[in-house]
């Protein structure tokens, strides 16, 4: 499933805001005019398969972010209507181009953070599956441009543009301006599925490291940095970036733009400490792991890695040793965490291929030490 180091090398240059975006994470980008940052984005949209829609919020009102008030019938209250534009947001599959950011009058820009991080316009509920963007020229490049909020800012991971000199020689050189576009990854359908792995990884740094868990800064320059929020977004965008093979450079840049430079530094060596258990190891039996409730950073990331190993290489046998060790082993000590990814081991499997009456047994044995509220959560 993961993709190979050599399309990692021919990547755009700034496939890790994309990866971001597409963890639905609101992304910002900053750089100079004419370094196509509204065209790049465009051809994001084409290579995910979504409907782009473009706005500058600058040439719009308060209301138009928050919904037009009107008396309801019974004239007792009001209503809030969004735009129609706006009607495009509440189904799957639409991408919204926020561009000239820091030209947006403060007050239009407070009434976008409910848009951005709660996902309503007015009365109008924006599906959960849009996904947002925005982009910004440097201050001293844009008229009227003013700091972000710090409330505003913290609603976004913070990418600098890079120029992509490789597409752009490509266009110069053919004769119908053909800028081909680098590749960007597209993440797959099952990319939440290692949001456990690091959100267990998160929680056992920031425990240790109680002085990065709220960072926010007294200057203007620093967009990113660490609250409660922007780790959750950390957390999701590395999901992401996991589920696509992206290498530790493309991670060490979200963490930046997540949480800050020395923030993201200090985790991202953290995490290059890390003391991994090798799955291929456990699956063949040459290696026992037990679980410790002190680091169940280590139970989830090696069920998320062994659920990896079977979708690359699909065996019965393999399949057997994965749910043994989920259901007989980690089973005992930890049913809840072992329940959250039970479903993804199932579903690694091909399509067609039966659980033998091993992993079956061991699945309804399992079944039987489910605790009372996961039940509740499996029949809703």
């Amino acid at each position: 499933m993961s993709i190979a180091i050599q399309t990692w090398s021919r990547a755009c240059p700034n496939a890790t805001a994309c990866l971001a975006a597409q963890a639905k994470v609101p992304v910002l980008v900053q750089g100079p005019p004419g370094v196509a940052k509204s065209s790049v984005v465009w051809q994001w949209s084409q290579a995910m398969n979504r409907e782009l829609m473009y706005l500058i919020g600058s040439t719009h009102a308060p209301e138009d972010m928050s919904g037009l008030p009107f008396l309801s019938d019974c004239k007792t209250f009001f209503m809030q209507t969004p735009p129609k534009w706006a009607e495009r947001l509440s189904r799957p599959g639409a991408m919204l181009f926020l561009d000239e950011l820091t030209t947006v009058p403060p007050s239009v820009r407070a009434a976008m953070l409910s848009m951005l991080t709660e996902r309503r316009l007015g009365d109008l509920v924006i599906h959960p599956d849009t996904l947002f963007l925005a982009a910004c020229n440097p201050s001293s490049m844009a008229p009227n441009a003013s700091p972000l909020e710090k409330s505003m800012a913290n609603r976004f991971f913070h990418w600098d543009w890079q120029h992509d000199f490789d597409a752009w020689t490509s266009g110069m050189l053919s004769e119908d301006d053909n800028f081909t576009p680098s590749w960007v990854p597209v993440v797959p359908g099952d990319w939440s599925r290692f949001k456990p792995q690091f959100g267990a990884l998160i929680v056992s740094y920031t425990r240790k490291n109680s002085n990065d868990r709220i960072a926010v800064p007294t200057n203007d320059e620093d967009m990113a940095f660490a609250t409660p929020r922007s780790w959750k977004f950390l957390r999701d965008a590395l999901a992401a970036a996991e589920s696509v093979g992206a290498p530790m450079d493309i991670k060490k840049n979200l963490a930046i733009g997540m949480v800050g430079k020395q923030t993201g530094r200090n985790f991202m060596q953290f995490l290059n400490q890390f003391d991994l258990v090798d799955p291929e190891e456990v699956l063949a039996g040459t290696k026992a792991f037990k679980h410790n409730k002190t680091r169940a950073d280590l139970t989830v990331t090696l069920m998320t890695s062994i659920v990896t190993a079977i979708k690359q290489k699909y065996t019965e046998d393999r399949m057997d040793a994965a749910v043994e060790l989920f259901c007989s082993n980690l089973g005992k000590d930890t049913a809840d965490l072992v329940f959250c990814q039970l479903r993804h081991l199932v579903e690694a499997r091909p399509t067609g291929s039966p659980l033998s009456k091993k992993s079956l047994a061991a699945i309804a044995e399992f079944g039987t030490r489910i605790p009372a509220h996961l039940r509740k959560k499996k029949a809703g």
